[in-house]
Protein backbone atom coordinates (compact mmCIF):
# COMPACT_ATOMS: atom_id res chain seq x y z
CA UNK A 1 0.00 0.00 0.00
CA UNK A 2 1.21 3.34 -1.14
CA UNK A 3 1.92 6.08 1.36
CA UNK A 4 0.57 9.93 1.31
CA UNK A 5 3.01 11.20 4.03
CA UNK A 6 1.59 15.03 4.96
CA UNK A 7 3.85 17.01 7.49
CA UNK A 8 1.58 19.58 9.22
CA UNK A 9 1.79 21.87 12.11
CA UNK A 10 0.24 25.78 10.99
CA UNK A 11 2.41 27.09 13.68
CA UNK A 12 6.11 28.54 12.19
CA UNK A 13 9.32 27.32 12.86
CA UNK A 14 7.93 24.18 13.64
CA UNK A 15 10.70 22.47 11.63
CA UNK A 16 8.50 20.96 8.92
CA UNK A 17 10.54 21.72 6.32
CA UNK A 18 13.66 20.39 8.21
CA UNK A 19 11.37 17.01 8.95
CA UNK A 20 9.92 16.98 5.49
CA UNK A 21 13.57 16.65 4.02
CA UNK A 22 14.72 14.31 6.03
CA UNK A 23 12.12 11.99 5.44
CA UNK A 24 13.30 12.45 1.96
CA UNK A 25 16.63 11.69 2.21
CA UNK A 26 15.94 8.46 4.31
CA UNK A 27 13.48 7.75 1.87
CA UNK A 28 16.01 7.80 -0.79
CA UNK A 29 18.74 5.70 1.21
CA UNK A 30 15.92 3.22 1.13
CA UNK A 31 16.08 3.36 -2.76
CA UNK A 32 12.14 4.49 -2.46
CA UNK A 33 10.76 5.96 -5.41
CA UNK A 34 8.61 9.22 -3.83
CA UNK A 35 8.02 12.50 -4.29
CA UNK A 36 8.90 15.49 -2.42
CA UNK A 37 5.94 18.25 -2.48
CA UNK A 38 5.64 21.84 -0.93
CA UNK A 39 2.97 24.03 -0.80
CA UNK A 40 5.16 26.82 -0.25
CA UNK A 41 5.92 29.03 -3.64
CA UNK A 42 9.26 30.22 -2.33
CA UNK A 43 10.82 26.86 -2.06
CA UNK A 44 10.59 26.24 -5.73
CA UNK A 45 14.41 27.60 -6.08
CA UNK A 46 16.65 25.95 -8.68
CA UNK A 47 17.45 23.27 -6.21
CA UNK A 48 14.08 21.74 -5.00
CA UNK A 49 13.88 18.46 -6.51
CA UNK A 50 9.81 17.93 -6.67
CA UNK A 51 6.46 19.75 -7.41
CA UNK A 52 4.45 22.57 -6.27
CA UNK A 53 0.72 22.19 -4.69
CA UNK A 54 -1.12 25.60 -4.24
CA UNK A 55 -3.11 24.47 -1.42
CA UNK A 56 -5.08 27.74 -1.48
CA UNK A 57 -5.98 27.94 -4.70
CA UNK A 58 -5.94 26.19 -7.82
CA UNK A 59 -5.12 22.74 -6.12
CA UNK A 60 -6.91 19.64 -8.58
CA UNK A 61 -7.00 16.34 -6.96
CA UNK A 62 -5.96 15.33 -10.49
CA UNK A 63 -2.30 16.41 -9.24
CA UNK A 64 -2.58 14.01 -6.22
CA UNK A 65 -4.04 11.15 -7.98
CA UNK A 66 -1.00 11.97 -10.97
CA UNK A 67 1.52 11.67 -8.01
CA UNK A 68 0.57 9.12 -5.92
CA UNK A 69 0.10 6.90 -9.26
CA UNK A 70 3.83 7.18 -10.47
CA UNK A 71 5.29 6.91 -6.93
CA UNK A 72 5.13 4.67 -4.04
CA UNK A 73 5.80 7.26 -1.53
CA UNK A 74 4.48 11.46 -1.45
CA UNK A 75 5.76 13.46 1.25
CA UNK A 76 3.60 16.87 1.23
CA UNK A 77 5.49 19.59 3.28
CA UNK A 78 2.28 21.50 4.11
CA UNK A 79 3.38 25.74 4.85
CA UNK A 80 2.46 27.21 8.13
CA UNK A 81 -1.27 28.36 7.68
CA UNK A 82 -2.40 25.79 5.28
CA UNK A 83 -3.31 22.88 7.53
CA UNK A 84 -6.65 23.56 7.46
CA UNK A 85 -6.77 24.15 3.21
CA UNK A 86 -5.45 20.44 3.71
CA UNK A 87 -8.26 19.63 5.96
CA UNK A 88 -11.42 20.98 3.51
CA UNK A 89 -9.20 19.44 0.25
CA UNK A 90 -9.32 16.03 2.02
CA UNK A 91 -13.37 16.51 3.15
CA UNK A 92 -14.49 17.88 -0.41
CA UNK A 93 -12.52 15.26 -2.29
CA UNK A 94 -13.38 12.36 0.52
CA UNK A 95 -9.60 11.54 0.55
CA UNK A 96 -9.85 8.40 2.55
CA UNK A 97 -12.05 6.62 -0.35
CA UNK A 98 -10.23 8.28 -2.94
CA UNK A 99 -6.84 6.77 -1.14
CA UNK A 100 -8.28 3.46 -0.19
CA UNK A 101 -8.64 3.08 -4.10
CA UNK A 102 -5.43 3.94 -5.08
CA UNK A 103 -4.24 1.45 -3.08
CA UNK A 104 -3.09 4.09 -0.83
CA UNK A 105 -3.09 5.53 3.32
CA UNK A 106 -2.25 8.80 5.04
CA UNK A 107 0.04 9.40 7.23
CA UNK A 108 0.13 13.12 9.31
CA UNK A 109 3.34 13.76 10.80
CA UNK A 110 2.94 16.35 13.08
CA UNK A 111 6.50 17.92 14.64
CA UNK A 112 5.59 19.00 18.86
CA UNK A 113 7.84 22.04 19.93
CA UNK A 114 6.89 21.32 23.07
CA UNK A 115 4.95 24.33 23.79
CA UNK A 116 1.44 24.69 24.91
CA UNK A 117 0.24 26.66 21.83
CA UNK A 118 1.67 23.48 19.95
CA UNK A 119 -0.26 21.24 22.29
CA UNK A 120 -3.76 23.19 21.18
CA UNK A 121 -2.61 22.74 17.35
CA UNK A 122 -2.35 18.80 17.95
CA UNK A 123 -5.36 18.67 19.57
CA UNK A 124 -7.30 20.73 16.70
CA UNK A 125 -5.48 18.63 14.28
CA UNK A 126 -6.71 15.20 15.34
CA UNK A 127 -10.10 17.04 15.89
CA UNK A 128 -9.78 18.23 11.79
CA UNK A 129 -8.63 14.89 10.33
CA UNK A 130 -9.94 12.09 12.76
CA UNK A 131 -9.50 8.95 11.98
CA UNK A 132 -8.99 9.49 8.49
CA UNK A 133 -5.08 8.81 8.69
CA UNK A 134 -2.25 7.38 10.66
CA UNK A 135 -0.61 10.23 12.88
CA UNK A 136 2.80 10.25 13.88
CA UNK A 137 4.32 12.68 16.71
CA UNK A 138 7.54 13.93 15.95
CA UNK A 139 9.14 15.73 19.37
CA UNK A 140 11.62 17.97 18.65
CA UNK A 141 14.20 18.09 21.45
CA UNK A 142 13.81 20.92 24.09
CA UNK A 143 15.78 22.68 26.19
CA UNK A 144 14.19 21.39 29.54
CA UNK A 145 13.03 24.73 31.28
CA UNK A 146 9.98 25.75 28.62
CA UNK A 147 8.82 22.31 28.24
CA UNK A 148 5.54 21.91 28.86
CA UNK A 149 4.11 18.66 30.08
CA UNK A 150 3.07 16.14 27.39
CA UNK A 151 1.81 13.04 28.97
CA UNK A 152 -1.94 13.36 30.09
CA UNK A 153 -2.50 16.25 28.21
CA UNK A 154 -5.25 16.73 26.03
CA UNK A 155 -2.93 16.48 22.61
CA UNK A 156 -1.47 13.33 24.15
CA UNK A 157 -4.88 11.64 25.16
CA UNK A 158 -6.03 12.33 21.76
CA UNK A 159 -3.22 11.16 19.53
CA UNK A 160 -3.03 7.84 21.95
CA UNK A 161 -6.74 7.46 21.07
CA UNK A 162 -6.18 7.35 17.41
CA UNK A 163 -3.21 5.27 17.84
CA UNK A 164 -0.15 7.39 17.40
CA UNK A 165 3.44 6.50 17.07
CA UNK A 166 5.98 8.99 18.98
CA UNK A 167 9.14 9.62 17.76
CA UNK A 168 11.64 12.50 19.60
CA UNK A 169 13.70 13.96 16.88
CA UNK A 170 17.67 13.66 17.45
CA UNK A 171 19.02 17.35 18.60
CA UNK A 172 21.53 19.44 16.67
CA UNK A 173 24.82 19.53 17.97
CA UNK A 174 26.86 22.78 18.65
CA UNK A 175 29.26 21.48 15.88
CA UNK A 176 26.22 21.08 13.64
CA UNK A 177 24.73 24.28 14.66
CA UNK A 178 28.49 26.23 13.69
CA UNK A 179 28.72 24.10 10.49
CA UNK A 180 25.40 25.72 9.24
CA UNK A 181 25.91 28.99 10.63
CA UNK A 182 29.05 28.96 8.51
CA UNK A 183 27.30 27.49 5.27
CA UNK A 184 25.36 29.61 2.82
CA UNK A 185 22.08 27.80 2.85
CA UNK A 186 19.74 26.42 5.73
CA UNK A 187 19.60 23.61 7.71
CA UNK A 188 16.52 22.25 5.87
CA UNK A 189 17.75 22.84 2.28
CA UNK A 190 20.96 21.16 3.37
CA UNK A 191 19.69 17.94 4.65
CA UNK A 192 18.50 17.37 1.10
CA UNK A 193 22.13 17.11 -0.40
CA UNK A 194 24.80 16.78 2.01
CA UNK A 195 27.05 16.26 -0.53
CA UNK A 196 26.35 19.72 -1.96
CA UNK A 197 27.59 21.48 1.22
CA UNK A 198 31.20 22.09 1.58
CA UNK A 199 33.08 19.37 3.58
CA UNK A 200 32.50 20.07 7.00
CA UNK A 201 28.83 21.02 7.12
CA UNK A 202 28.75 17.39 5.58
CA UNK A 203 29.76 15.62 8.00
CA UNK A 204 27.60 17.01 10.51
CA UNK A 205 24.56 17.23 8.40
CA UNK A 206 25.45 13.18 7.47
CA UNK A 207 25.80 12.18 10.60
CA UNK A 208 22.34 14.03 12.09
CA UNK A 209 20.88 12.18 9.15
CA UNK A 210 21.88 8.67 10.28
CA UNK A 211 20.67 9.21 13.47
CA UNK A 212 17.38 10.91 12.00
CA UNK A 213 17.05 7.52 10.08
CA UNK A 214 17.46 5.35 13.57
CA UNK A 215 14.25 7.59 14.70
CA UNK A 216 12.27 7.16 11.67
CA UNK A 217 12.64 3.64 11.59
CA UNK A 218 10.96 3.53 14.62
CA UNK A 219 7.74 4.84 12.38
CA UNK A 220 8.60 2.96 9.34
CA UNK A 221 5.46 1.24 8.83
CA UNK A 222 3.76 4.58 8.61
CA UNK A 223 6.06 5.54 5.94
CA UNK A 224 6.99 2.71 3.39
CA UNK A 225 5.09 0.19 1.67
CA UNK A 226 4.71 -2.91 4.09
CA UNK A 227 7.36 -5.01 1.92
CA UNK A 228 9.85 -2.28 2.19
CA UNK A 229 9.01 -1.38 5.91
CA UNK A 230 9.20 -4.97 6.65
CA UNK A 231 13.19 -4.79 4.90
CA UNK A 232 14.36 -2.07 6.45
CA UNK A 233 13.38 -3.05 9.75
CA UNK A 234 15.21 -6.61 9.78
CA UNK A 235 17.94 -4.22 8.17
Amino acid sequence: MKKLIVVVNDLERSGKSALTRAISYHLKELDLRHLLVTSNEMDMTEIFEGEFWDLEDQFDVSQLISAVDRHEAVIVDVHTGAARNWGEFCEEEELEALLAELDAEMTLIIPNTQSERCNEEITDLTEIFADQADYVIAHLPGDGRNDVKWKGSPAEKATRYLGATQITLPALSEDLKTAIENTEVDFAKGLRNPAALPRFAEVQVTQWLESMADTLSLAQEHLTPEDIASVALDY
